[in-house]
Formats: C-alpha cells, sequence, structure tokens
C-alpha cells in the first residue's frame, strides 16, 4: 500500500471518530436527522438509549424519539415503580412529562413525539404512576440535545 493510500484511509478513520460522538446528523427526504447516545445510570448500566430528532425544512416542531433497550421492567430494578416516564427539561425551564417507554418482551421501548425546543435535556426516570409532577430519584437515561439550526 503506497503512503497516500495509507493517508487517505488514516484521514477517513480519524473523520470517522471525530464524528461519532454526541451526534450525527444525516440530510434524507428534506429533513436533518440528529441522534445523541443516552447515557446510562449505576442503577442500570445494561440500558441503552438513544434520541433521534428530525427536523423539516419550514416547521418550527421538530419530531422526537427516544429509544432504549436491555430495559428491564422497572419494579425489577426500583421498588414500587410500575413505568419509565421519559422527560423533556428546557435550558429555561422545569422537567416536563413528555410520556412513558414500555418495554417489549425483548427489554425494547420507543416514545415518538413533536418539540419546539432546540436545546434540552430528555431523561428516563422510573416511577410508580404514568403521570408524576416531578422526576423521581430514580434516573434511569438522560442526555442533553442541542439541534444544530
Amino acid at each position: 500500500m503506497n503512503t497516500i493510500t495509507r493517508l487517505g484511509m488514516a484521514g477517513a478513520l480519524a473523520g470517522m471518530v471525530a464524528f461519532g460522538g454526541c451526534s450525527t446528523t444525516n440530510s434524507m427526504l428534506g429533513r436533518n436527522q440528529q441522534v445523541w447516545t443516552m447515557t446510562s445510570q449505576s442503577a442500570m448500566p445494561a440500558v441503552q438509549g438513544r434520541i433521534q430528532v428530525a427536523t423539516g425544512d419550514k416547521g418550527t416542531n421538530r419530531d422526537l424519539k427516544v429509544e432504549a433497550s436491555n430495559l428491564a421492567k422497572p419494579d425489577s430494578t426500583f421498588d414500587g415503580a410500575s413505568t419509565y416516564v421519559v422527560w423533556l427539561k428546557p435550558t429555561h425551564g422545569q422537567p416536563v412529562n413528555i410520556g412513558v417507554l414500555k418495554p417489549d418482551k425483548n427489554e425494547n421501548a420507543k416514545l415518538e413525539t413533536t418539540t419546539a425546543y432546540t436545546t434540552f435535556e430528555v431523561m428516563v426516570t422510573a416511577e410508580a404512576s404514568a403521570q408524576p409532577t416531578a422526576p423521581s430519584t430514580h434516573q434511569v437515561l438522560d442526555a442533553m440535545v442541542h439541534v444544530a439550526t
């Protein structure tokens, strides 16, 4: 292999590493899609999560998808918990309950909704009901999202 080919391959590898961190952006059918990896908390280290945000060319709302895998039933890890709630916390505001993650038999779960925010935190917590007014301390996943505009 000649030197130019090796340098080209090294540059491609460095680019993949540099862009593989917090988020990625794809332009797909006129929509910009960005993906963030969620951080699992110590109570459930095997759980994996990701957030996908898709922005259209004209709208102010963004499609938001939260996915989790290896998400065991909440009562198996947290006493008194019966469900997983997804919270969206804007930069200057209180957390808002945006829905529930329901693990299937393969321990996968997905929630799809919309948001007008471009910078926010997403948290998943184990809760005693689907309608808590504030997040519990039983945090399972979280991520900070900064949507490129």
